[in-house]
């Protein structure tokens, strides 16, 4: 008897022209940390994840080399940041999106997306073999209900 899949065949996604502003509209609304990004014929350019707004925000001293652990003495008001992420919410998610370190296919054993969970990834894209074709998501919220 086959088993349902562990990934999740509906799930949020933006497309590449999408803006910032759409994005972190979608994902306040849908409570993620990161959203696949895909072009118009479905393929995954990546993930826009929060670490990439955020690093859009931070002064770029704060992200050369090691960065500065500290930034206790930028004077920044949250009224800057907002004048900041004014400036980038215009732009199109794709100039965000990052590819993430795993991918996987729908083939993709449970041990192996559970491996992948356990060591740091979010949410894991599942394309189609042979393609960028984005088809799933696998989320550790995921797991739990495949589990259950």
């Amino acid at each position: 008897m086959n088993s349902p899949p562990i990934y999740s065949t509906t799930f949020a996604s933006l497309l590449d022209t999408d803006t910032v502003a759409e994005a972190t509209r979608r994902m306040l609304g849908d409570r993620v940390s990161d959203l696949p990004v895909v072009d118009a014929s479905g393929a995954l350019i990546g993930l826009f994840r929060l670490e990439a707004l955020f690093a859009a925000l931070l002064p770029k001293a704060a992200l050369l080399g090691d960065g500065l652990a500290d930034l206790a003495f930028v004077p920044d008001t949250l009224g800057q940041l907002r004048e900041r992420m004014r400036e980038i919410e215009h732009h199109p998610v794709r100039d965000f999106a990052v590819m993430p370190e795993h991918v996987v296919h729908p083939d993709t054993t449970p041990l192996q997306a559970i491996l992948l969970l356990h060591h740091g990834a979010n949410n894991i894209p599942v394309v189609a073999p042979g393609s960028r074709k984005l088809v799933g998501m696998i989320s550790a919220r995921d797991v739990l209900a495949a589990l259950s």
